[in-house]
């Protein structure tokens, strides 16, 4: 999922230090970065959020307008061609029940993620130094 921030001349920098606390408090191993066009988060291994996959969040732009991209990454399983009752007496129950949970827990963290991150812009909204501004305000020389 994908959203945009427009016209809240946010630091950025404040702001992936905060969106990689989030994964941190939920006791994922992250590793945060700097791209070309911005930041990125990795994410993995939470006991609380059962996923099967990495978590990806992508942040880009400017200040002034942004954009977020949280995605799951699923790991690509074997799969083998039988028929889906042979399938479920050899075990293919369990492999749905845990695609099952690992959909309803990525569908929890992004209601928390979205949550958390529409708080975090709020309270960083205008933090961002506007260097020409910092520029016009200092004393003339007399």
């Amino acid at each position: 999922m994908q959203r945009s921030w427009e016209k809240r001349n946010v630091d950025l920098a404040l702001l992936i230090l905060s969106l990689s606390e989030f994964f941190k408090e939920k006791d994922f191993e992250a590793i945060r970065g700097q791209t070309k066009t911005g930041y990125q988060i990795l994410a993995c291994g939470s006991p609380h959020f059962k996923l099967q996959g990495d978590v990806t969040m992508t942040l880009e732009g400017k200040p002034e307008n942004f954009m977020i991209e949280l995605t799951l990454s699923t790991k690509k399983k074997q799969t083998f061609r039988l028929s889906p009752f042979l399938l479920s007496m050899l075990g293919g129950g369990y492999v749905t029940l845990q695609e099952l949970k690992s959909r309803e827990a990525w569908i929890e963290l992004e209601k928390q993620f979205w949550k958390y991150t529409e708080n975090t812009v709020l309270r960083l909204t205008n933090t961002a130094k506007n260097l020409t501004k910092e520029n016009t305000n200092q004393p003339s020389k007399p």
